[in-house]
Formats: structure tokens, C-alpha cells, sequence
């Protein structure tokens, strides 16, 4: 029998937390699963955890990357192994309730929905429960793109992550959609949006389903990406979602978040006064600034990041400092 829903698990430098993942789902309440988790050339005991699960549970695929090459190529893998008519995503560090997958499927079927997103919980690194992660909204929402980007703006934090959704299997195939591998930061943003201005699907939001428990990670490798790698990181994602949303005809909205954080990303990771300078001074004169940033901030950007540019405008560049 085939299975319902693959979870598909990117490992890497996870061994203090995989157990604690990888029991959480293979312990859910809706049984008939594949687990495939890929091991990306982790250097620590990841490969052996893995060994050790998959030895125990024949559900559980452990796939094992010949050479270190990022969360992008490790989801990828798992989409090409997955056999399940949906996929969830789960990162190596969190884990799932009980009874997450049930819950998923439940909203599925109910629904007839394409494209099933509900919530998460916020966990410090130690366990102690925290907020729900999506908390601007409530309720259950049904939506098509059909109702205009706009009816999705209000759940645009939602669109961010790829995790706490249902995805189908057979859209990503046919549509040979994956993820970003020269994107090392919110391979997951593009990822999700593409999904939804691309295939077009019907969409159900439950935020009041707790379906993941995300952990605050202060080892996470987002926090450790250096600075020129996030903003060439920031340069490729702020195009693509540019120029995902004109080619859809949709608000170029859609890259205003990530615009401007490439210049919170210069304000707060820059090392000194001369580096940020420096970087800001070629930001300027780019192409990115004068196709992207400037035209998308102008028209969709809060009223600081507007003020910002007018300060810019006017040679003020001291003025990112204090923004």
C-alpha cells in the first residue's frame, strides 16, 4: 500500500535534536507514511541517528548526499523520492504534534483544497512553549488566486515558510518545481510563492490548527550566514519574486519584504560605519537597486522605507545608520 503524505526531513549538524524529530512523526496518529530523511554530508552523528531510525522502522528512508550542499538540494531529493500523493516538510531541528498529519489530511478532505496551511508553535531551544508563529490572523480561510493577490497579503507571513503545509506531489512533478539551490536564505519563500502564483491552487488556512513546533534555534544556520552571503542570497529572491510577480501580472508587493530587509541586512550585519558605506554605495548604483528595490519600496513599502529613499535620494546616506 502506498503511503498518504511523505515527510521529507533535511539533516544537517542536527544531532542534538533529529531523535526528538524524527520520533514525532514517526509516531503520528495517521500511520501510513514514508519519512524520507536526507543527510546533507553532515559532519556530526546525523548519518548514524538516521542508520539507527531506519534500521527500527521501514518507513523512515534515510538518503545520504555525497558532498555538503545546502537545504535546498536536500528537500529536492526528498521530493524526488517521495511516493505519497503529498508532502510535508519538516526541518531537522523542530517537530511535529501528534496528531499533525491527521489534522492536515482532515482539512484536505474537507476542503478539496490544493494547497492546506495551518500553524505553528514557537519553541525556545530548550522546549518552553512560546506563541503561535502566525498570530496576525485567526480562522479558517478559504482562498483562489482568483480573489486577487490582495485577498492574500493579510497571510503573507504564512506564504514565508514551507513547513505546516500540504503540498502535492504530482503538481511539483508536472510543474518540475524546486527549490532554489543558489538560494543559502527563504529558499522556502520563493518556493511557497511560486507554488501559489504558478499552479494557482485553491488554498485552505486553518491558524487555528497547531500542526508544527518550530524551534528558536540560535544555532540555526540562518543566523550564522555572513553578510555578503545573505545579501547576494537577498539579490537573487528579491529578482526572482519581482519578477515572479510581473510575469503572473500580480502587485510587484511581492518583493517589498525582502527589499527591505536587504537594507535592514546592511544596517544591522555590516561590521563598522566604512563597510556599510561601501556596500550601500554600490547597492545604489546596481541594477537591483534601480529594477527592484527602488521602484517596489517607492510604490509598496512602509512609510519609513519611503522616507528612507527620499533621504537617499538626497545623498543622505548616513541616514540607514539610524533607520
Amino acid at each position: 500500500m502506498l503511503p498518504d503524505v511523505t515527510i521529507v526531513i533535511p539533516c544537517y549538524k542536527v544531532e542534538k535534536y533529529l531523535a526528538q524529530t524524527l520520533r514525532s512523526v514517526l509516531q503520528q496518529t495517521h500511520a501510513n507514511l514514508q519519512i524520507v530523511a536526507v543527510d546533507d554530508c553532515s559532519p556530526d552523528h546525523t548519518a548514524e541517528i538516521l542508520r539507527q531510525f531506519a534500521s527500527q522502522d521501514s518507513r523512515l528512508q534515510a538518503v545520504f548526499l555525497p558532498q555538503n550542499s545546502g537545504v535546498s538540494v536536500a528537500r529536492n531529493a526528498g521530493i524526488d523520492a517521495a511516493l505519497a500523493p503529498w508532502i510535508v516538510f519538516v526541518d531537522g531541528d523542530d517537530w511535529l504534534p501528534p496528531q499533525a498529519i491527521e489534522i492536515l489530511l482532515a482539512l484536505q478532505d474537507r476542503t478539496g483544497a490544493d494547497f492546506v496551511c495551518a500553524n505553528a508553535r514557537q519553541y525556545s531551544d530548550a522546549g518552553e512553549t512560546g506563541e503561535l508563529h502566525f498570530r496576525r490572523q485567526t480562522g479558517l480561510h478559504e482562498l483562489t488566486i482568483e480573489d486577487g493577490l490582495n485577498a492574500f497579503w493579510p497571510h503573507q507571513d504564512l506564504f514565508c515558510t514551507c513547513w505546516a503545509k500540504l503540498f502535492s506531489t504530482a503538481t511539483l512533478r508536472d510543474r518540475q518545481m524546486r527549490f532554489d539551490a543558489a538560494l543559502r536564505h527563504a529558499q522556502d519563500t520563493l518556493f511557497t510563492l511560486t507554488y501559489l502564483l504558478t499552479v494557482r491552487p485553491k488554498v485552505v488556512i486553518d491558524y487555528g490548527a497547531e500542526v508544527y513546533c518550530y524551534r528558536q534555534n540560535p544555532a540555526s544556520c540562518v543566523h550564522a550566514i555572513p553578510l555578503e552571503k545573505r545579501l547576494n542570497s537577498l539579490e537573487l529572491l528579491i529578482s526572482a519574486l519581482d519578477n515572479l510577480a510581473q510575469s503572473a501580472r500580480q502587485p510587484r508587493r511581492l518583493a517589498a519584504p525582502k527589499s527591505a530587509e536587504y537594507l535592514w541586512a546592511l544596517r544591522k550585519f555590516s561590521a563598522n560605519d566604512a563597510q556599510r558605506n561601501e556596500l550601500l554605495r554600490k547597492l545604489l548604483s546596481s541594477p537591483l537597486f534601480g529594477e527592484h528595490i527602488q521602484p517596489v519600496l517607492r510604490q509598496f513599502g512602509k512609510f519609513k522605507h519611503r522616507m528612507l529613499l527620499r533621504f537617499l535620494d538626497a545623498g543622505l546616506t548616513s541616514a540607514l545608520r539610524f533607520w
